[in-house]
């Protein structure tokens, strides 16, 4: 039963029938059809998809990772470059701490002043 788009449909069943009817529920979630939702006591405990829809979920979870942590190592790239910098212009930490907090004031006042124009 998928919808016009060709998407999986959410359909919720209740544990005591997957027990009586797994065999049933095990075919309709390998089809792609159905996302079977399983609810325990009224609440959903349990997600069944087809394996193929399993292995796209985990590859694109595993993108994702790995696409945070290039984006982690380029912020402390990033970090450590500009740490280099400080260091070359001598501004101590008290010094760097103020002029952020300059800055974010600032720009604080900027955008507050844009939304009450």
């Amino acid at each position: 039963m998928a919808t016009a788009k060709g998407k999986p449909v959410r359909v919720r069943v209740r544990s005591t029938e997957v027990q009586r009817k797994f065999g049933e529920v095990l075919r309709r979630a390998h089809s792609g059809r159905e996302h079977i939702i399983v609810e325990f006591k009224g609440f959903p405990v349990v997600a069944m998809l087809s394996m193929a829809e399993y292995e796209a979920l985990m590859r694109e979870h595993d993108q994702r990772e790995r696409d945070k942590q290039q984006r982690l190592k380029q912020f402390e790239e990033a970090a450590r470059a500009i740490g280099e910098e400080i260091e070359k212009l001598g501004l101590t930490e008290e010094e760097l701490m103020q002029h952020l907090e300059d800055t974010r004031q600032r720009l604080f006042e900027e955008r507050h002043a844009k939304r009450t124009e």
